[in-house]
């Protein structure tokens, strides 16, 4: 049996520290005493009780009775499986032997819990455990699930079938949908449940949460979630999210909702989730029609902060792509909303691409009140969806996009898009709104700053501006931007429009030549209508119109507000 002697502070302390938002692994000093540390060895099919790498141990029983804190597990490849879950011990790592289990074939070191001991759960992880190369295929609930933990490691384990026995698991909070009617919602009075996630990591009262979650694959379950982080109570910590590749799950016939990644922070939670070189695809469930309203709600990233909680969120080079078109009209590839009151919500999200949904590609919505929510967006791709367009009837999941805006009282909104493209959509290209439905009183503001991008060819608008109820004050900037070639069967036939339905107390819109200092140069040309704007004033100085001299006749529109279109550009600075 290999041995060696480490501190003891290895059996209390976890592994695993923040350093610059990454998680570092490392030994913690608790006193002078020293502890011996083993490796053990345990292989599906093995008729021997000692545990060494000659005469492994046959069950996950023997080998969690025998290990210690901070020992190692090493799970030899078998064409059998371990049954009956394993609690590890803080420090301990559970380590498969072999190739990478990605690519191992049919002899693998595999694990399950079809039991309900740990309530199905295949591994219960604690402080400073390591979980790596391990195939967990078919788990009554989880694959990996932690409690108030930190310093854990779950890295390049293989992932399926999880959650047989349906539990519920991640619960999207009660809601109030909007509808274009002002003032009038629909409510979703029992929230939306999803199932337990093949990797799900909770807190309630931790101070010091750091989880890293890195290189799995989890794939094929048809009543699971992916990756899950909650945290709620007291809770504070970071989880690292890297390198995951989640496709084909499906939403259990009792559940409203299936997400690939998703992160929740409730009560005074406060979570920060750092998500990097992700992969979602083929969520959903086959059969659903785009049309259906009960198909399958599911997301790629899944971003929910119930106030007055806080939830931070940096994502970069995430891909999402739904190519077949599969979920029902509510599935998104990005979902940031906010519930409760008073929650803070901010998203930086750069260098990724997301397409093909049946929903808005991307979402930023205040659905609570008293909420300050900031999207940015650098170098991001929202495109194709597939949706039926505007509905007429719903100001959401109409195939935007990108939609940002408030459905509270007293919400902030702020979204920037920079060198981003937003195009082939079936609504409009960048959707912001306001319409308050929940709580009293008006939107507090909603700001938004569109630079260097391209919001062409939706079937919509490419910009929409739309306020249905009061909102206290709108500021919007767009230059350097081609608005090229909108229109169809969307909300709308004009490259940029902005129509205040409601009552807005200040506002700033700027598309050229105006107080936010906007330098134009954008393309509006190749919609029914270039701009046309309903009770808001408007300046667009300095943009190219699809002709020099300006917008030819008929081409804007303006009803009860004032559109400037002065100092048109004489040549297209859009490649037009």
């Amino acid at each position: 049996m290999n041995r060696r002697k480490v501190r003891a502070a290895v059996a209390t302390a976890a592994a695993g520290a923040l350093a610059t938002g990454l998680l570092v692994t490392g030994w913690f000093t608790a006193g002078p005493a020293e502890a011996e540390v083993s490796t053990w060895y345990v292989q599906a099919g093995a008729t021997t009780s000692v545990g060494t790498a000659s005469h492994p141990f046959g069950s996950l029983a023997q080998v969690e009775s025998a290990s210690r804190a901070g020992d190692t597990i090493v799970v030899l490849p078998a064409t059998g499986v371990l049954d009956g879950g394993i609690q590890l011990k803080p420090g301990q790592t559970l380590r498969g032997s072999g190739p990478s289990v990605w690519t191992a074939g049919t002899t693998a070191p595999r694990l399950t819990n079809t039991t309900t001991r740990l309530s199905g759960d295949a591994v219960r992880v604690a402080d400073g455990t390591t979980v790596t190369n391990v195939r967990i295929t078919g788990a009554r609930r989880g694959a990996v699930h932690g409690v108030d933990v930190t310093g854990v490691r779950i890295s390049g384990n293989d992932v399926s079938g999880q959650n047989t026995g349906c539990t519920d698991g991640y619960l999207i909070p009660p809601f109030m949908a909007p509808t274009n009617l002002p003032g009038v919602g629909i409510p979703i009075a029992n929230g939306l449940q999803n199932g337990w996630a093949g990797i799900m990591i909770d807190a309630s009262v931790r101070q010091d949460l750091a989880v890293s979650i890195t290189g799995n694959l989890v794939h094929d379950a048809t009543c699971g979630d992916g990756i899950d982080v909650r945290l709620s109570g007291t809770a504070t910590g970071t989880a690292t999210i890297t390198d995951n590749r989640i496709h084909s799950l499906r939403q259990g016939k009792d559940f409203q909702s299936v997400l690939a990644i998703g992160l929740q922070a409730r009560d005074s939670a406060r979570l920060r989730g750092l998500l990097h070189r992700n992969t979602q695809a083929l969520l959903g469930n086959p059969d659903d029609l785009n049309l259906a309203v009960e198909g399958a709600d599911s997301e790629g990233v899944f971003l929910n902060a119930a106030g007055p909680a806080q939830l931070t969120a940096t994502i970069t080079h995430n891909t999402y792509t739904n190519e077949h078109g599969w979920g029902g009209f509510s599935a998104n590839g990005l979902e940031a909303v906010t519930m409760g009151s008073g929650a803070r919500l901010d998203v930086l999200v750069q260098d990724s691409s997301f397409s093909g949904s049946p929903g808005d590609v991307i979402e930023h919505g205040g659905l609570g009140t008293d909420a300050v929510m900031t999207m940015t967006l650098e170098r991001v791709t929202a495109e194709r969806s597939t949706g039926i367009g505007n509905t007429l009837l719903l100001p959401f999941n109409n195939g935007d996009c990108v939609l940002a805006g408030s459905l509270g009282a007293r919400n902030t909104i702020r979204l920037a898009v920079r060198d981003s493209v937003l195009r082939h959509c079936a609504n409009n290209g960048l959707s912001l709104g306001s319409n308050v439905v929940n709580g009293k009183g008006p939107t507090a503001e909603i700001i938004a700053t569109i630079d260097g991008s391209t919001i062409t060819d939706n079937r919509g608008e490419n910009i929409g501006v739309r306020n249905f109820t009061a909102l206290d004050r709108l500021s919007v900037k767009v230059q350097h931007t081609d608005l090229s070639r909108a229109g169809g069967l969307g909300s709308g036939i004009a490259d940029f429009s902005a129509e205040d339905l409601g009552t807005t107390r200040t506002h700033v819109i700027d598309i050229g030549g105006g107080l936010l200092g906007s330098v134009g140069q954008n393309c509006l040309a190749g919609g029914l209508l270039a701009a046309d704007v309903l009770r808001y004033d408007v300046t667009a100085r300095h943009n190219w119109w699809g002709r020099p001299g300006g917008p030819g006749l008929l081409r804007t529109l303006a009803i009860g507000g004032v559109l400037d279109t002065g100092s048109p550009l004489s040549s297209p600075p859009c490649g037009d």
